[in-house]
């Protein structure tokens, strides 16, 4: 575990994890939103952030979606855990612009470069510019955008043979701000292929608490339930029918607007068998900025209603978070 110094450790200041090292967008996004009133604790991939929430660290932002290469999944592997809503809660969200930059070493010339590394995320949004100037290159996934940059430093880290051909051959895709913290020089910056923004979780171990300095949001109020098959032995609609039951559940059961919908392979060991993430979303009341708290306990008895009747209708749902 590796603290950064944005600020002194102290026990008055919560901890929030990132993916790290200092530098990557996550750092970014919790520092912009969280300030100087927490202290900021790198992890080096999003499962380790799930993996240190404790009493020690309860709050942690990871990358959800990106508005151009689509829902982060080893995100969504992690909210599959069975302590995800009994230990681990969504508690909110933030959405950042992501502007990258293509950086090498210094003296490094572009035209040598034959193997770009980054995050797969970070790969995806900049695919159209990286085939259009470097389509010969090999693209190398690292854990974050930060470790993309630190591996030009380290050439055991992007698998080439020797320094002087990490030096000629090697570029990184991160920010610019990430770049100038490890001394490289940017051959192109906003090389993303269009409006590109990032959305993060805020996670917390505590269901009730408010992580400290999110901005409020006056008109809506959202709920992220996970929905699994309820084994029973000679009926099992959910695995012979999920989409059609996950419709039916939606359309009957919680009756507010459905914001987004996403699946991965189920844990158990049934062949494609899935696991669906529905995002659910209330707008605010005239009187919401007078009565928060009121509106938002409203919206919180609503949404574990809404979780009770899913799971009498033959769906397995688990209340992961409401924000």
């Amino acid at each position: 575990m590796n603290i950064n110094t944005d600020r002194t450790s102290s026990p008055a200041f919560p901890k929030v994890a990132f993916l790290g090292p200092a530098g990557t967008y996550s750092h970014q996004c919790a520092r912009d939103k969280f300030g100087t009133n927490v202290e900021y604790v790198e992890q080096p991939n999003i499962s380790a952030i799930f993996d240190v929430l404790s009493e020690e660290i309860p709050y942690a932002v990871v990358p959800q979606q990106n508005s151009t290469f689509g829902s982060v999944i080893e995100t969504y592997d992690n909210l599959r855990r069975d302590d995800i809503g009994q230990r681990i809660h969504v508690k909110g969200e933030i959405t950042i612009s992501i502007q990258h930059c293509l950086a090498v070493r210094s003296g490094i010339r572009p035209e040598g470069i034959k193997r770009i590394v980054s995050h797969e995320q970070a790969l995806g949004q900049c695919a159209q510019y990286l085939s259009t100037h470097y389509p010969d290159a090999v693209r190398h996934k690292a854990p974050s955008t930060g470790q993309a940059a630190l591996s030009l430093l380290r050439s055991d880290e992007v698998g080439l043979d020797d320094e002087s051909e990490l030096q000629t051959k090697s570029a990184a895709i991160c920010s610019v701000l990430c770049a100038k913290m490890n001394g490289l020089e940017i051959v192109q910056e906003n090389i993303q292929d269009r409006n590109n923004f990032t959305r993060f979780y805020v996670l917390s171990i505590d269901a009730e608490a408010k992580p400290p300095q999110l901005p409020e949001s006056p008109q809506l109020f959202r709920a992220l339930i996970r929905l699994e098959s309820v084994h029973v032995e000679g009926h099992d609609l959910f695995a012979r029918r999920p989409l059609q039951l996950v419709m039916g559940t939606l359309l009957t059961t919680f009756g507010v607007p459905t914001t987004r919908i996403d699946r991965r392979p189920s844990l158990n060991s049934t062949p494609f068998e899935d696991v669906y993430f529905i995002e659910l979303e209330e707008l605010g009341a005239p009187d919401y900025s007078i009565d928060r708290s009121g509106v938002y306990a409203s919206w919180l008895h609503k949404v574990h209603q809404m979780a009770e009747r899913a799971r009498s209708s033959g769906v397995y749902a688990t209340l992961l978070g409401v924000w």
